[in-house]
């Protein structure tokens, strides 16, 4: 049978064509595939428009088509979920490790990413003889990685045997025992549209499919999406010899007005300049800011909310806030958001009945009942905690029952006006009812035991047990029906149902009615065409969704290991190119205007707003300062309140960034693990130092944007040899190349973008550094640190640029790519440690200091130590840093702070990084953090973030 693909870029036409083709077909021939069921009366309407009216042909998810080549080929098995590995690893990784990922194993989160990595294998195909292949390839080289072989090995083998068991199978291995038993639905056509991406498994089973059926794919072909990266392109490689119908541009009868359609075609393509008419935006903190700003922005613009969609990066809890938001700002709203059962009631009643079965005590007794009973007792719940929150709950009712005999117990009085206490006298009762309803209460184990997965049977028996003696619903999450099928395969524990509950989602629905704003989720809905699309959440990692770095495999390790096995099987390009390809395609969907949200305070923007917003012209950082421009009449709150006094002091408050103190393992200052050109961590976020030394700190750093800074770091070191004043040309030829050697067009316009800056800054530099006799660049020096209570800490470090000048001084730079404003705000308050050690370590050298500065590459600003250069009317003047007498008061106030973190001590204050990046490691069952084992309390605020 022949496969088709019909390719081409966004708003090429290639839907119409594919749905002209199929409803050539005869009725009941073909099939439509989509992401999701079901044909949305939007989609209805526009292929009547495309090919006239008559049947539409039936509409089948993706999971559905499976399902049904399972049926043909009359397979029965069924496929294990990413929580149900979770759950099964869990347990014995805790016995089943044995290289040197043992000492992480008692960590929650090593059970998860272990699931993760078992899947990304089985996608590619890995199995145990491959595994084996590598560790002997890699034994000598890297005998780490040979031993993690063996343990990923040992993963999967168990995993394999639990599920064989159960007749379950992992989803990449499923669907290739699909493809070869030559399953196939009774259609003779398939035809597939709106897919972004697919894995290796699925395109395993088309290819098979295209064998037994006719295929016709829509995929887009869009070079800003990078090489090798777009859906059509391995289409292309996976389906060899399938013809091609390739479509050109913005197809000519699309209903995009001129300019429109310009930004469309121009968006991410270097140095493309695009009508500013055609583009809005809007500027936003947060989700009630957002909401306001949204609203004043249509009320301005003069646009009907039915005239416009806004589309978010995925419809969860954080996009209902900003639906609310409108909906306060008299918006009408539609759309279908995927909340977190735990804010739900029924998910709270969940939760209140697991800890009440873990813990059995009077607090956690009186949560429950107190959401179970809509009937609310005469007293407020919380006031008969007293004392006795953590007796055990008999214990606490015998409390009461003398606090309403005598008015007094165990030291506690109560008083009621009348003194036989009616109101105390009936909440007991009301409690008692409750205590005989409950039965035993909570199958709380003794002191010391463990109920963790894998011993956890008799907790989770008295759930489930409760759980159905009270008929408490689940919300529709299926949370409980998963967790008795998990229990089949091994006992269910404690962490098994709080990640399940953090992890369900229940929809929620917003319907405000034929005029209303569609909110629409860019990567799974579908966009229909509209006058105005605003996109909303444009922030850094967010807009495409960067891959997720692992505390397992840091990035090194993966790219040895993808070596050994030949295929990378964390290659996450085609999924990222999807979610640009999404955001393109949502922004194609505008007819007349894109609308863009600026995000401002900590909120960084991604590399495509980035680009966009060079291409219009817009000063993005002025934009992004700016954002209490949009606090104007026309956004309130409800009627007759436009711009209180709450109101313009929510839009002018500054955010907060989140702050912990963490005990940790005690070490010798050699051993933390300590840069020079990350001290200042010491200072502000110690907590991730600690992290970085458990090999556990990749999923709180952006390994791109680290990377893109030391290339930057590199190119800028070949300027030293060349005199100042010719710097700016030199830099020119060099950022030409740099820019052209991008991978993508995503990174090509993030390098055009910060090269113009970089050669501006470096312009002003230039001029600075003319007095120099000399440059040097990358400069080594060897740095001592005095630290109470123990021997100095000895480090080396690298001076980004040193200048000899003429009075034999030598002159401090430091190149940093992001803003300066963190680094102006430790310099001020004497917590900053990296240029401190650079200065101690040219001392050392023998070099005579009288000045280091940071310099900001985007903007050209410095801060530092000493006279630092600055240009004013186009002239080098010096102004005041840091004095340089303060040097040896400071660096012994940074050896006490390194000595607190050697005792144990470790801060967080991550700037712009949020508390939910630094729960999954912050939480650490809530016990651990060391290779070496132990349980360790976190003070203030605790391990749970």
């Amino acid at each position: 049978m022949p496969i088709t693909l019909i390719t081409g870029p966004h708003q090429s036409g290639k839907s119409r064509r594919l749905w002209e083709r199929l409803r050539a077909e005869p009725p009941g021939a073909a099939v439509l595939v989509r992401p999701v069921a079901g044909l949305p009366a939007e989609l209805v309407r526009q292929v009547h428009a495309w090919t006239g009216p008559g049947l539409i042909p039936p509409v089948w998810s993706l999971a559905e088509l499976v399902e049904r080549c399972a049926a043909g080929a009359g397979e029965l098995m069924g496929t294990a979920s990413d929580g149900l590995l979770t759950h099964l690893l869990r347990g014995w990784a805790r016995r089943g490790l044995r290289g040197p990922w043992a000492s992480l194993a008692e960590f929650r989160a090593t059970g998860r990413e272990l699931a993760e990595l078992c899947r990304r294998l089985d996608d590619h195909d890995v199995g145990a003889a491959e595994l084996a292949t590598a560790a002997r390839a890699m034994a000598s080289r890297e005998p780490r990685l040979a031993a993690v072989a063996q343990d990923i090995a040992a993963a999967r083998g168990h995993v394999d045997g639990l599920l064989a068991r159960r007749t379950l199978m992992l989803p990449g291995a499923r669907l290739r025992a699909l493809a070869a038993g030559g399953g196939a639905p009774a259609v003779a056509g398939i035809y597939i549209d709106d897919f972004q991406a697919f894995s290796p498994g699925e395109l395993a089973l088309l290819r098979a499919l295209g064998e037994r059926r006719t295929l016709v794919i829509a995929a887009v072909d869009d070079a800003r999406l990078g090489a090798d990266a777009s859906p059509a392109a391995r289409l292309r490689a996976a389906l060899p010899g399938a013809s091609e119908e390739r479509l050109g541009g913005v197809h000519p009868r699309a209903p995009h007005a001129p300019g429109a359609r310009t930004l469309l075609a121009g968006a991410l393509a270097e140095g493309h300049r695009v009508d500013a008419q055609a583009a809005g935006c809007y500027r936003y903190r947060d989700a009630a800011h957002a909401g306001r700003a949204i609203a004043a922005w249509l009320r301005r613009a003069g646009v009907a909310p039915a005239q416009a969609t806004l589309v978010v990066r995925a419809a969860d809890a954080e996009a209902l806030a900003l639906a609310d938001a409108l909906r306060a700002a008299e918006v009408p709203i539609s759309g279908t958001f995927q909340v977190p059962l735990l804010g739900t009631a029924a998910g709270g009643r969940l939760a209140a009945l697991a800890t009440f079965c873990r813990s059995g005590d009077w607090a956690a007794f009186l949560d429950l009942v107190e959401r179970l009973d809509a009937e609310a007792p005469p007293l407020r719940l919380p006031d008969l905690r007293g004392p006795w929150a953590r007796l055990p709950v008999d214990a606490a009712l015998a409390q009461i029952a003398a606090l309403a005999d005598q008015g007094v117990a165990a030291g506690w009085g109560w008083q009621e006006p009348d003194r036989a206490r009616p109101w105390l006298t009936a909440t007991l009762a009301w409690l008692r009812a409750w205590r005989k309803k409950l039965g035993k209460g909570g199958h709380a184990a003794e002191p010391g035991a463990d109920v963790r997965a894998g011993a956890g049977s008799a907790w989770w028996d008295g759930f489930a047990a409760q759980a159905r003696a009270l008929d408490l619903d689940d919300g529709g999450s299926g949370a409980l029906a998963t967790l008795a099928e998990w229990s089949a395969l091994q006992p269910v524990g404690a962490e098994d149902l709080d990640e399940l509950l953090a992890a369900a989602r229940v929809p929620v629905v917003r319907d405000g009615g034929p005029g209303a704003l569609v909110v629409s989720d860019a990567v799974r809905g579908r966009i229909w065409p509209r006058a105005v699309v605003l996109l909303h959440g444009l922030e850094h990692g967010r807009w495409p969704a960067q891959a997720a770095g692992g505390a397992l495999l840091p990035a090194d390790e993966r790219r040895a290991l993808a070596a050994a096995l030949g295929r990378d099987v964390y290659d996450d390009a085609g999924r990222a190119a999807g979610e640009v390809g999404a955001l393109l395609a949502a922004m194609g969907r505008a007819t007349a205007r894109v609308v863009l949200g600026i995000p401002c305070g900590e909120r960084e923007p991604c590399a495509w707003l980035g680009t966009l917003a060079d291409q219009l012209g817009w000063q993005l950082e002025d934009l992004r300062a700016a954002a209490g421009d949009e606090a104007v009449p026309g956004a309130p709150l409800g009627p007759g309140d436009s711009q209180g006094a709450h109101e313009r002091a929510l839009w002018g408050s500054a955010p907060g960034s989140p702050s912990f103190t963490f005990r940790v393992p005690p070490c010798a200052p050699q051993l933390l693990g300590l840069k020079a050109s990350a001290l200042g961590s010491v200072y502000r976020d110690g907590f991730a130092l600690v992290c970085d030394r458990l090999a556990l700190g990749e999923p709180l750093s952006d390994l791109e944007r680290r990377d893109e800074g030391n290339a930057l770091h590199q190119l800028l070191a070949r300027l030293a040899p060349h005199p100042a004043a010719s710097w700016p040309h030199v830099l020119g030829e060099l950022l030409r190349v740099w820019v052209a050697d991008a991978p993508d067009a995503l990174v090509a316009g993030e390098r055009a973008r910060l090269a113009r800056r970089v050669t501006a800054t470096m312009a002003g530099e230039s001029a600075s550094a003319a007095d120099a006799l000399s440059h040097e660049a990358e400069v080594r020096v060897d740095i001592r640190i005095p630290v109470p209570g123990h021997e100095p800490l000895a480090l080396r470090g690298s001076i980004d640029r040193l200048d000899t000048q003429p009075d034999g001084t030598v002159r401090l730079v430091d190149y940093k790519r992001g803003s300066l404003t963190a680094l102006r705000s430790a310099l001020d308050e004497e917590r900053d440690g990296q240029l401190l050690a650079y200065l101690l370590g040219a001392e050392a050298k023998g070099l005579a200091p009288a000045s280091a500065y940071y310099l900001g590459l985007g903007d050209g600003r410095r801060a530092g130590w000493g006279g630092v250069p600055t240009l004013k009317k186009g002239l080098p003047v010096l102004t005041d840093g840091v004095p340089l007498a303060e040097l040896e008061r400071l660096a012994g106030g940074l050896g006490s702070a390194i000595a607190a973190l050697a005792a144990g001590t470790a801060h967080a204050d991550p700037d712009g990084r949020s508390a939910s990046e630094y729960a999954p490691l912050a939480r650490l069952d809530e016990q651990r953090l060391d290779q070496g084992g132990g349980d360790l309390d976190a003070a203030e605020g605790g391990g749970d973030g």
